[in-house]
């Protein structure tokens, strides 16, 4: 495979075309990249430049479930991070002939913040530093000023991507918005995009499919409407239909005899409020939905929000389970009544005093949401000096109140001085940074990661950290089956471990495949036995479709690729400064939260999670052995 890129050199306000090919494995035959779209080309060319930032597609072009990936060093977790956003982007970057963008010349300060616009067709671009002083600050603000300045108030004629004001302050957890209402959330991307330009815009010469398949798109068309499709209709049901989504996690998790959703700064499981997540309050709130190009599973729920600065005072924002977890349940917002009228109230409160202000910081919810959660823990037991908040905030209660959460949100947004909010720019763990008191009682997996996403169902659901970046769906670790039963022995612990880190590498495996392609996490699920995730259906339906577009590439090869690509994933990973954690590095939150979910006391917990990343080690360093990767066990 080759990908064509365009560099952009920030500093120096130039660019230049260039070609990648698979073959090119920067000086180390241990590497693959035998696909090389979205996370794989992401990694080859941070390889080259640790401080670039990147945004690449994948090669299955107008099938559903193509998604954007943007790829940098996070300055969260200082380790290779890879996020994965729908919208446009994707088809604007085909649109131009490209399979990637990378930001580079950060060798030189900066001059000046401008944003920048990409049109027309690959070689023959044109790219334009434009001055971005009357650029508003507000992430979804600045992206309805682009969409009428550089788009005639039509988003659908391009892709704009857009930070906030928290990249602007120069806070870790800014995210990048991609068309408004998509974003490469976690790890920091925002302030990183930030350091080059101040937004993107991507609008290239529409692509005819046949020109562009050349000769295949009966081929491609055939197997997309004859297999893709139909899968599609059965596996991408749940997310599709009308009290679909991912939001109903919180009522599948937060209710019932044994639930399992963090609540309270993860202080109890179960949430009261859980049916937010329920048929009866969605179907009151929905308006829509809509999912990324050329997909038909429309998996985006939204609803209108009155809002001062979009077109017709109103704007679209999504119903997803992240959010509504780091937000209602971390914070144990409750409504004034029982009544479904109390629950739409509050709904109203909370997104007019939190969540708009949020999208408009630009920062990421999970982060944010699970930090005050934290700030607000700390500031009720002490550990966090008043003197360090503003005058606004040196009274509770805390937990529980909109009041106290819109205020934390509204001071975020000025800026100023105040240690504690200036920590949390940074995430729980830059609160812990500043409070160390606030070490075990943050939501997170130790140093070094972010805040948990709103999974507490099993043990190895906490193994997050061991993935090849931080990433709640880097390897789908909350799907993997297996039950701690009491009184088990150390032969039957050991051979349950054993079965769920391999079920684990299997799900990632997997899913490198789908990242590799920049591929949907809940449409690749096609390609896979039964839809499991897992591994590869058996009629090798993803070697076929590739096949389609000329990517020659076996069920063996594909394989190879993906354990080979973990390998390399790894020993990146240990060469940014990684080390695997042991239990000792876990918040002891993490502990007593699993203890609620297992019945189990505290540290017999922290005993079987050491036990548990003891067997990761054993088998992890199996597979990198296999590549060539002579990393002892001292090194794991």
């Amino acid at each position: 495979m080759n990908a064509r890129i365009l560099v952009v050199d920030a500093a120096r306000r130039r660019w230049h075309l260039r070609v990648v090919r698979s073959e090119d494995t920067t000086g180390d035959p241990r590497r693959d990249y035998l696909l090389l779209g979205g996370e794989a080309l992401c990694q080859r060319l941070l390889y080259e430049d640790r401080k670039a930032l990147v945004i690449a597609r994948g090669p299955l072009a107008f099938l559903p479930g193509n998604k954007t990936t943007v790829g940098y060093l996070s300055p969260l977790t200082g380790l290779p991070h890879y996020s994965f956003v729908g919208g446009r982007a994707h088809a604007e970057l085909l649109n131009l002939g490209l399979d990637a963008v990378m930001l580079v010349g950060l060798d030189l300060p900066q001059t000046g913040f401008a944003y920048l616009t990409i049109r027309g067709s690959a070689p023959s671009l044109k790219v334009a530093w434009v001055d971005a002083s009357g650029l508003p600050k507000g992430q979804r603000s600045s992206f309805y000023h682009l969409a009428e300045k550089e788009l005639g108030g039509d988003p659908e004629r391009g892709s704009i991507f857009t930070v906030g004001e928290g990249a602007l302050l120069g806070y870790p957890t800014a995210n990048l918005a991609v068309d408004g209402i998509y974003h490469a959330g976690r790890g920091g991307a925002g302030h990183v995009f930030a350091r080059f330009i101040r937004a993107l815009v991507l609008q290239g010469d529409p692509v005819d499919p046949a020109g562009w398949l050349v000769g295949r798109m009966d081929a491609v068309f055939d197997v997309r409407d004859r297999e893709v499709r139909p899968r599609l209709e059965v596996y991408g049901e749940r997310l599709s239909r009308r009290d679909g989504g991912t939001v109903t996690k919180l009522y599948a998790t937060g209710s019932g005899e044994r639930p399992t959703l963090p609540a309270r700064n993860a202080q109890r499981v179960g949430y009261a409020l859980s049916d937010l997540g329920a048929r009866k309050v969605l179907s009151a709130q929905r308006v829509g939905q809509t999912g990324c190009r050329w997909c038909q599973v429309n998996c985006r729920h939204w609803h209108w929000v009155d809002v001062d600065y979009a077109p017709q005072g109103r704007d679209r924002y999504l119903d997803d389970f992240e959010p509504t977890y780091a937000i209602y349940a971390m914070l144990d917002l409750l409504p004034a009544g029982e009544s479904l009228r109390d629950r739409l109230a509050l709904i109203d409160e909370v997104e007019k005093r939190i969540i708009v202000p949020v999208e408009q910081l630009g920062v990421d919810v999970i982060d944010i949401g699970v930090g005050m959660a934290a700030l607000f823990e700390g500031l009720e037991r002490g550990w966090i000096s008043l003197d360090d908040v503003p005058e606004k905030l040196q009274t509770g209660p805390y937990l529980g109140s909109v009041e106290k959460a819109a205020e934390v949100v509204e001071a975020l947004r000025e800026g100023g001085d105040a240690p504690a909010l200036r920590a949390l720019g940074a995430g729980p763990q830059g609160l812990v940074a500043r409070y160390p008191m606030l070490r075990d009682t943050v939501f997170t997996c130790g140093a070094g990661t972010l805040g948990n996403p709103g999974h507490a169902n099993a043990l190895w659901t906490f193994l997050m950290p061991f993935s090849r970046f931080f990433g709640h769906y880097s390897g789908q670790i909350y799907k993997v089956s297996g039950e701690l039963k009491p009184h088990m022995n150390s032969e039957e612990l050991h051979a349950l471990f054993e079965v769920v880190i391999q079920d684990m590498l299997r799900r990632e495996f997997f899913g490198i495949l789908g990242n590799a392609l920049s591929a949907c996490a809940f449409t690749f699920v096609i390609f896979s036995q039964d839809g499991k995730g897992e591994v590869l259906d058996d009629s090798d339906l993803l070697a076929r479709t590739m096949g389609a577009y000329g990517i020659t590439a076996n069920r063996m090869a594909l394989e190879w690729f993906a354990e080979a690509f973990w390998a390399q994933s790894i020993a990146f990973k240990m060469e940014c400064g990684w080390q695997p954690p042991d239990a000792a590095s876990f918040p002891l939150r993490v502990f007593e939260i699993l203890s609620q979910v297992l019945d189990c006391p505290v540290e017999e917990v922290r005993v079987l999670m050491d036990m548990l990343i003891e067997e990761w080690k054993r088998q992890a360093g199996d597979v990198l052995a296999k590549f060539g990767y002579e990393l002892s066990m001292s090194d794991l």
